[in-house]
């Protein structure tokens, strides 16, 4: 099922509600400290803001790298809007947005190397996600992160 969507910039204004998106995926966004992060990110950096109903269901927010690409920094749908198409409409007006900017968009998210074992709604998910919407994995770089979890680089071409 596809929700009705009403794609915009991200407001510093819209934190509160950005906060309550990521308040919904706890196994997302387990560690306080990427919260804060998250959030300090959906008050200063670039971004989108997916609305369905007059509320907040998604965002994402970017940055720039260089003069070929830009890195989504932070994504999130609320848990209870997961599958209706809002995470990809947000992935669409970035791409659209950006391909007379850049010719890559990046995303950074946890290895297919970090085992998840009994987890329905995890990473895995969040890959096949990325995939789906033309991104490819190109690097699992080691110690990126400073915790003992894997990264994975994923990128997308817009030419």
């Amino acid at each position: 099922m596809t929700a009705a969507v009403d794609v915009r910039p991200l407001r510093p204004l819209d934190g509160p509600a950005c906060d309550a998106v990521v308040a919904s995926l706890p196994y997302h966004f387990g560690r306080e400290s990427g919260r804060e992060a998250c959030a300090a990110a959906v008050r200063s950096q670039d971004g989108l803001a997916a609305r369905t109903g007059g509320e907040i269901a998604g965002f994402l927010t970017w940055r720039p790298w260089y003069r070929a690409s830009r890195e989504i920094t932070w994504m999130a749908v609320h848990a209870n809007r997961r599958g209706e198409g809002i995470g990809r409409t947000l992935l669409e007006h970035l791409a659209a947005e950006s391909a007379e900017h850049a010719r890559y968009l990046v995303v950074t998210t946890l290895s297919e190397a970090m085992p998840e074992p009994g987890v329905a709604d995890g990473y895995a998910r969040t890959r096949r996600f990325y995939e789906r919407n033309g991104f490819e994995p190109v690097w699992d770089p080691e110690g990126w992160w400073n915790d003992a979890n894997q990264a994975v680089v994923m990128v997308r071409c817009l030419d």
